[in-house]
């Protein structure tokens, strides 16, 4: 068997999502009918068999929730000629084709059920039926093709029965008590598939109506179906629908089986009867050709036969008007069925030009015949090949537009409701889609952008956003102008509210840019300033702990003295100054010689590196490992004063003791030893100061460039430890997910590197997916910023960054032009005739 149309699949998808609830329920109230039974019953064993199929029915009802969905989906995917939709009585030679009465018996139950259900479902099944047929391409309505008819449900029930039941009478007996339930099940079911495909696809399978010349009741406009007494129900039989060719395609002649693809030729058109049709039955190098100018061909005047098709269609809009729509809460329950699932995984909500909308958000044109009969009343009032083309070619872009899955499912409402306003331009302005600069485009392209910054359509957020926006279209809709200048109002207006909401975002992304910018002005400096201080000739020989320090944290004071203090002084603070008496004091073999200028030095020459430690933001907590260090490399002459002070009072007493001796080093007391390496020069690799791949940022600037969200792995020696088991705690799932991912995933790497300022992300941060945009990359590409919604800053490394890439927690979104794109699509898409014609 072929796979079902698209359409056709919805259906089935449908009644498959509510299978497991359908089935729980048949199978209480089952359990209850049976139970009621038992009590009822007076004979001991019948009471034993409708115990035990209630108990059975107990048994399997969970297990049978599971399972249903499967049988049924294989039930609805078979030969639609299996059964028929209403089975007749078993007749005797089938009879006799079967060999045990528990069989005969079964069959003959499911027959009774199936005719049981009938008298309930007449109504919607006949409706279904007819829809169904057209949507399965027949010509005539065959009740006995449909694939959702009762006997199928049954069929799916029985299988499901067997595979848990080898006892026929049990399951007989099953079946017969969910019948009452079945049946107002399918009866809700029929309802919902029925008005799905009447409200939200129904277009494609349309009803026409005809008129036919009765003598004076043609004139009076009566009407006749061409449904061949196919037996419709009674509100169906009052409209007088039948089946229509609408969307198929018609020669001028009125014959079937012509294809627009057909056309061979440039100068060749559609026949007047395609361009009169509500859907754009035109090829797609007919739009290319229009978009470009066309030739004088797309001027020609309409033929009379075009107005007779159109009247033909505007009659089978108002017959099609008189069907029942959704109801508000029908519609309210589709667009929230997905609310409860993370933003990155809801499926794209399906929205279509023939889809119902909204009526409390849209109004008039939230049904789909109205907005259709604008379009046919336009195309009834115009003159021209190209006014009718141009009408087709706003209502694909309207389709195209609306069917784009990156874009929230209310925006796409919003181009779908805003159709007739853009319809109407289009009699003045034809080819008005195909100019970058109006109106009409650039408010469609500004507001698909701007939802850009939203991937929850049930935010308060977006709703403040959506909100300004849906009253704009309404009041287009009802200004029925063919003027481009109230589009062009309507733009500024809207912009000069998000400029106000943008303006206090950038209040708090300037302070953050700022913070990031500055760090790393800072540390391109404070590069220069440690390469100027390894040429210094005094680091020779300077222990390695000393020349890190210098080429590190120092050299940052320096350079945030340098950018912060008055411009011209040449060393702010005197922070370099003292870098020529730090070398000097861990020189030990000079500074044993002469301990009183150390000691006259080191005061002075210790509060001016606590003062510029302090100025950078470090804290004693951080600084302290260095000025152990350095307590360390002085702890020889300290010792030496120290042993100079005690053998001083010991012979204080004897004038032949001369006070001012030195004392040999090897005379320093074991205690007043330090780490041998502390003492080493520094290695060759410490002597050649490293450029930093990143900047280096204090707890206030980590803080204020948003890095307390991201956690950026890269600065878990620099950053404040409760900072980071605050970030980790709130977000451990995210750590968890990101730690596990190997960093040098190509495909994370080149993401990455495609980025661009302006381009948006989902980031998920704070366990919620966020709608981040990237408005800062660092000049070597190793540091990024991201803001959320309210200016939310978000600062990541490359490491980081590519980590999230890698683990599906950061996720860029493609957010090209959106009417640029549509506008491609449609003109580089080909009919299945001309792919065949071009491959050949």
């Amino acid at each position: 068997m072929m796979a079902p149309s698209r359409l056709l699949q919805q259906c089935f998808q449908e009644a498959l999502s509510g299978a497991p609830e359908m089935l729980a329920r048949c199978a209480d109230s089952a359990i209850a009918s049976l139970q009621a039974a038992e009590k009822a019953s007076r004979e001991v064993a019948q009471r034993d068999r409708l115990a035990l199929a209630w108990w059975g029915l107990l048994q399997n009802k969970i297990q049978w929730g599971q399972t249903f969905p499967q049988h049924l989906r294989d039930a609805l995917m078979a030969s639609p000629e299996a059964n028929t939709s209403r089975p007749a009585l078993l007749s005797e030679s089938s009879l006799l084709s079967l060999v045990e009465d528990d069989a005969v018996n079964e069959s003959l139950e499911s027959a009774r059920l199936v005719h049981s259900l009938m008298p309930v479902l007449e109504q919607q099944l006949t409706v279904l039926d007819a829809l169904i047929s057209s949507v399965i391409g027949l010509q005539t309505v065959q009740a006995e093709r449909n694939p959702m008819r009762p006997s199928v449900f049954v069929r799916a029930l029985r299988e499901l029965m067997a595979s848990a039941e080898s006892e026929p009478e049990v399951r007989a007996l099953w079946l017969r008590h969910m019948g009452d339930a079945l049946a107002r099940e399918l009866q809700k079911l029929y309802e919902r598939v029925a008005l799905m495909l009447q409200r939200a696809n129904v277009q494609e399978a349309g009803y026409r109506v005809r008129l036919v010349e009765e003598g004076s009741s043609t004139r009076s406009g009566a009407l006749s179906t061409r449904s061949g007494g196919l037996g419709l129900s009674s509100r169906a039989a009052a409209l007088g629908v039948s089946r229509s060719s609408q969307w198929q395609d018609v020669g001028e002649h009125g014959n079937s089986g012509f294809h627009a693809s057909t056309w061979s030729s440039a100068d060749q058109l559609p026949p007047m009867q395609t361009l009169a049709r509500m859907q754009p039955g035109v090829d797609h190098q007919v739009f290319h050709e229009f978009l470009n100018q066309g030739g004088k061909h797309f001027d020609r005047h309409l033929t009379p036969d075009y107005y007779e098709q159109v009247s033909e269609e505007l009659a089978a809009i108002e017959a099609f008007a008189a069907i029942p729509v959704l109801d508000e809460s029908m519609i309210l329950e589709q667009q929230t069925q997905y609310r409860d699932l993370p933003v990155v995984d809801r499926p794209a909500r399906e929205v279509g030009i023939s889809s119902q909308l909204s009526h409390k958000a849209w109004g008039t044109y939230a049904a789909a015949h109205e907005r259709s009969r604008v379009l046919m009343h336009l195309k009834q009032k115009a003159q021209r090949v190209s006014q009718a083309v141009g009408l087709d070619l706003v209502r694909t872009l309207v389709s195209q537009v609306a069917s784009d899955p990156l874009l929230l499912g209310p925006v796409r409402e919003a181009v779908v409701a805003l159709e007739p306003a853009l319809l109407r331009l289009a009699m003045a302005n034809p080819r008005f889609f195909n100019e970058d600069e109006h109106p009409a485009r650039r408010l469609i392209e500004s507001v698909a952008q701007r939802s850009f910054k939203f991937n929850d359509e049930f935010s308060e957020e977006f709703d403040s956003f959506f909100q300004p926006v849906q009253r704009a279209f309404n009041e287009l809709n009802a200004t029925a102008t063919r003027d481009p200048q109230p589009f062009a109002d309507v733009l500024t207006e809207l912009r000069q509210g998000w400029e106000a909401q943008d303006q206090k975002e950038l209040a708090l992304q300037d302070n953050s840019l700022q913070s990031i910018r500055y760090a790393e002005e800072r540390q391109a400096m404070a590069d220069q300033i440690a390469w100027e201080l390894s040429q210094r000739p005094d680091v020779d020989n300077a222990p390695g702990v000393i020349l890190d320090f210098l080429y590190g944290p120092w050299a940052l004071v320096i350079a945030s003295a340098r950018l912060g203090g008055p411009e011209g002084e040449a060393d702010p603070g005197g922070y370099r100054k003292v870098v020529s008496n730090l070398l000097w004091s861990v020189k030990k073999e000079v500074t044993l010689k002469r301990p009183k200028e150390l000691f006259a030095m080191v005061p002075g020459m210790l509060a001016t590196l606590h003062a510029g430690l302090d100025m950078l933001g470090k804290t004693r907590e951080e600084t302290k490992p260095f000025f152990d260090a350095l307590m360390r490399l002085h702890a020889p002459v300290l010792g030496l004063r120290r042993a100079r002070i005690r053998a001083d009072a010991s012979l204080s007493g004897s004038p032949q003791m001369e006070h001012s001796g030195s004392m040999p080093l090897d005379d320093v007391p074991s205690s007043m030893s330090m780490d041998l390496d502390e003492t080493l020069p520094a290695t060759p690799e410490q002597r050649k100061p490293r450029p930093r791949a990143q900047p280096w940022l204090g707890k206030r600037e980590l803080e204020a460039a948003g890095f307390e969200d991201t956690m950026p792995t890269d600065y878990g020696d620099l950053e404040d430890t409760e900072l980071v088991a605050r970030a980790a705690a709130d977000d451990s799932h995210a750590a968890a997910l990101a730690e596990e991912v190997e960093i040098d995933d190509i495909n994370a790497a080149a993401t990455l590197a495609g980025l661009r300022e302006g381009d948006w992300v989902d980031l998920y941060s704070h366990r919620e997916w966020l709608r981040a945009q990237l408005i800062w990359a660092s000049s070597k590409g190793t540091l990024f910023m991201f803001v959320s919604r309210g200016g939310r800053p978000h600062s990541m490394t490359k490491r980081s960054c590519e980590r999230l890439i890698a683990s599906r927690l950061l996720r860029p979104v493609n957010a090209q032009g959106v009417v640029q794109k549509a506008l491609e699509a449609m003109v580089a898409e080909q009919s299945p005739l001309r792919r065949e014609s071009a491959a050949a």
